[in-house]
């Protein structure tokens, strides 16, 4: 059962780290708050399904609605948040203000949280989501993992489609246009604002999509897990699998999670120093994202938006551009008073500039 856990929280970090490739892979905004979104949907889910809190536990709400329901309802308000923070910081904030603005929102949510007991219980965090539907599916506790493991899976893979769909969808390719040059798309006409804003609420989404079924998996959250460290791993797993390609992402995350991260778990700590290891596991992180990004900044998958269907556009486009026996007037030419009439052929204009009709056969003069 231990690789059958190491998968399932492989998978729902793999739909955490495909919300935040749209974010960032997409349209190249560095949020540090994505993090929070996880947070808020563990915290949500968990006090929408465990009931009323026994004294001295402290939180809000506090009712017991099917877990299937109550995932949907956290994950609206994990939207509305990123509704909020996301009007302020995409508006006219970019690259390191963007992130030092999230940053900032995610930081004042943490305090929040951690200080203000009656919210979601202080530091010691909320706690009781055990294994939501067990004695209605008649399952033992291995089944029942079994069971969940295979439910991750499937919204993996559902999540894995759409971001799929939305790439290679004119969506897509305008938050990519945007990336490249803003003033450009907006030259074009494209709603720079809002164009990011959507994007950014979809990757919330995904977000608190994972932050329901983390809590399930955990089956407790305090500020505890909610540490900056976790959000450095999944970019890590982004830029090792390549960042914009879904498939990438996936592939990332499983080789960081499943392999990277499982194998430093055996490094030998001193006895007294037992804070070693995981200390040691960050720096390898850190050393790998160096590396990735010094000798394959594309990652395993480099970015291929339009698969086979851009390509044979460019193609589509590169028969379209043969010269044919006539061309439009070159913009050079203009300047100096000169058309071109056809190939090899030169007409004077009415610039200072002045050259006879060359005949077949005889360079223009």
């Amino acid at each position: 059962m231990y690789w059958i856990s190491v998968f399932t929280e492989a998978g729902i970090f793999a739909i955490l780290a495909l919300g935040l490739d749209i974010v960032w892979g997409w349209t190249g905004d560095f949020d540090l708050a994505f993090y929070g979104y996880l947070a808020l949907g563990s915290y949500m889910t968990m006090v929408l399904t465990i009931g009323r809190p026994t004294p001295p536990v402290e939180y809000i709400i506090g009712w017991r609605l099917p877990y299937p329901l109550a995932l949907v309802l956290a994950d609206v308000v994990v939207v509305v948040l990123a509704a909020v923070i996301g009007a302020v910081a995409l508006r006219n904030l970019r690259e390191i203000y963007f992130a030092i603005t999230t940053l900032g929102a995610v930081s004042a949510l943490y305090l929040i949280v951690q200080n203000y007991t009656p919210l979601f219980n202080g530091f010691n965090g909320v706690y009781g989501l055990i294994n939501p539907g067990q004695t209605l599916l008649r399952l033992t506790y291995n089944g029942y993992r079994v069971v969940f493991f295979g439910a991750v899976l499937v919204l993996l893979f559902l999540a894995y489609l759409l971001a799929q769909r939305l790439s290679r969808s004119p969506f897509g390719r305008m938050l990519r246009s945007v990336r490249e040059d803003e003033r450009a798309a907006a030259a074009y006409g494209r709603r720079v604002f809002f164009v990011k804003y959507r994007a950014y609420l979809v990757g919330a989404a995904f977000a608190g999509l994972a932050g329901g079924l983390f809590a399930v998996f955990i089956s407790a959250f305090n500020p505890s897990a909610w540490a900056p460290q976790e959000l450095l791993v999944i970019y890590a797993a982004i830029l090792v699998g390549g960042r914009g390609n879904p498939r990438g992402v996936v592939v990332g995350v499983v080789v960081v999670y499943a392999g990277f991260i499982e194998l430093t778990r055996y490094l030998p700590s001193p006895a007294s120093r037992p804070d070693f290891g995981p200390a040691l596991r960050q720096v390898l992180i850190g050393l790998l994202i160096i590396l990735m990004l010094k000798f394959r900044p594309e990652g395993i998958f480099a970015e291929r938006p339009g698969g086979r269907a851009r390509h044979w556009l460019g193609m589509r486009a590169a028969a379209s551009t043969t010269v044919g026996p006539a061309a439009e007037p070159a913009p050079a030419a203009a300047a100096t008073g000169r058309t071109v009439a056809g190939p090899g052929r030169t007409v004077a204009g009415s610039g200072t500039g002045s050259a006879e009709p060359a005949e077949p056969g005889e360079a223009p003069q």
